[in-house]
């Protein structure tokens, strides 16, 4: 049968390129119905049941039959123009399994993008919990390096031993909080704060109140502080404050209190300030400048007259010096004048030493002796 289809087919071909080549009448006018196909359409017509669809093409009219595994299409014009069987297209015979392949080609793409996600999330949590393991129990977590910043008046090496903690001790044992307390404990500190800057530096920034001046003690001298706090145990050298002299109690506190609103350069500039009460003004003090002045004043108004000092010192000129009265107003009293030794009559007459530095020594006095019963006479 294939055979006859072949020889058919053929035919057919060469009379359809004759008929173009000599410009012949249409097929209905020259072809009659090949005999052979015709019988063969009827074989397989009663061998199996068939479909018979009309479809247009660009031939014309065609007759689809459509049997089992077989498609066959014949003209139903007036000639037929091609008879040809072929078999059914896969997804034509079995479209609802086509349909289910495609289905999982769609769905394997993004399960495959999926998978490749985890994957590589896995990578980097692995890579990232051997890195944390080797950081832990490796050199490389030890505390390299520990930064101080904003101490003046206390040491490095206080600071440093309140810590608890050195460099080769491991960043994350450090026990930041409790350093922080005992910094805190510190009568210069008001503010502390201790941070960890990975992966192995330490930083501690202190904020310590401003010294207002010195007290003295012997050789020694202890800053004073804006919190009214003497910072004995630590002596330093007096810088950018005064020394005081003789001043205890509410005088002292109040003195320390108006100090802490005169403006810094000015403070700097004075060099020794004493309290000087007389009969007549228990308030009064007498401060020694570094330009080689001498001022009389009030300590209770001296954070407002002493703000002026700058441009009363430019109206003095250089190089006239003496005494400058701030007590009451403010004027200017050259040294041998008879005002200028009005007043500094009386003014040395003050004790040595103030009561309150008296008990002070005397109560350090006895602690050292009972330290050194203690001690076995060490």
């Amino acid at each position: 049968m294939r055979q006859k289809l072949k020889r058919t087919r053929g035919s057919n071909n060469h009379k359809l390129d004759e008929r173009l080549s000599n410009g012949s009448p249409p097929l209905s006018q020259q072809n009659e119905p090949d005999s052979s196909v015709s019988e063969d359409r009827a074989d397989r017509t009663d061998e199996t049941p068939t479909q018979k669809i009309e479809v247009e093409t660009f031939h014309g009219r065609l007759m689809r039959e459509k049997s089992e595994g077989t498609t066959t299409y014949h003209s139903i014009d007036e000639d037929e123009i091609e008879t040809f069987p072929r078999k059914e297209k896969q997804h034509e015979i079995f479209p609802q399994k086509d349909r289910k392949r495609k289905e999982k080609r769609e769905w394997s793409r993004p399960r495959f993008k999926r998978a490749h996600f985890y994957i590589l999330l896995l990578s980097v949590l692995l890579l990232s919990v051997s890195m944390l393991i080797w950081y832990v129990f490796s050199s490389a977590s030890d505390i390299k390096n520990i930064e101080i910043s904003g101490n003046e008046l206390i040491s490095d090496a206080e600071i440093q031993n309140r810590l608890h903690f050195d460099e080769g001790t491991k960043m994350f044992s450090a026990d930041l909080s409790q350093a922080r307390e005992n910094i805190a404990l510190l009568p210069v500190v008001e503010n502390v704060e201790l941070e960890r800057n990975w992966w192995n530096t330490i930083t501690v920034t202190v904020v310590e109140y401003r010294a207002l001046g010195y007290v003295e003690n012997n050789t020694d001298y202890y800053p004073v502080l804006e919190n009214a706090q003497i910072l004995r145990g630590y002596p330093s050298s007096p810088k950018q404050a005064p020394i005081l002299h003789y001043f205890e109690g509410g005088e002292f506190n109040e003195l320390v209190e108006n100090l802490g609103k005169v403006d810094s350069e000015i403070l700097a500039s004075i060099s020794e300030i004493y309290y000087r009460p007389s009969v007549n003004s228990a308030t009064r003090v007498h401060m020694f400048m570094n330009d080689g002045q001498e001022i009389v004043a009030d300590y209770r108004t001296i954070d407002e007259k002493m703000n002026y000092y700058p441009s009363v010192r430019n109206e003095i000129g250089d190089p006239n010096s003496g005494v400058i009265d701030f007590e009451i107003g403010s004027s200017f009293l050259p040294y041998g004048s008879k005002e200028a030794e009005e007043v500094k009559s009386g003014i040395y007459e003050a004790p040595v030493q103030a009561k309150y530095i008296e008990d002070v020594n005397q109560a350090l006095a006895n602690v050292k002796d009972q330290l050194i019963d203690i001690g076995g006479g060490e």
